[in-house]
């Protein structure tokens, strides 16, 4: 059973309200949120794309 996690406190750079997350995007699947995003910032895109799954449940 493991212990709480602590968690580490956020750096100066950081905003309250959320978390910074690394994910590694499979290349033909970039290509495919770059052709559909235009000019929407991609962050913003796959933020989208989770609220709308999210919504599907």
């Amino acid at each position: 059973m493991q212990d709480k996690v602590e968690k580490k406190p956020k750096r100066s750079d950081e905003r309250t309200g959320s978390v910074r997350k690394n994910i590694r995007f499979e290349d033909d699947l970039v290509e495919a949120i770059n052709a559909d995003r235009k000019e929407q910032p991609f962050a913003e895109w796959v933020k989208d794309a989770c609220k709308k799954k999210l919504v599907k449940k």
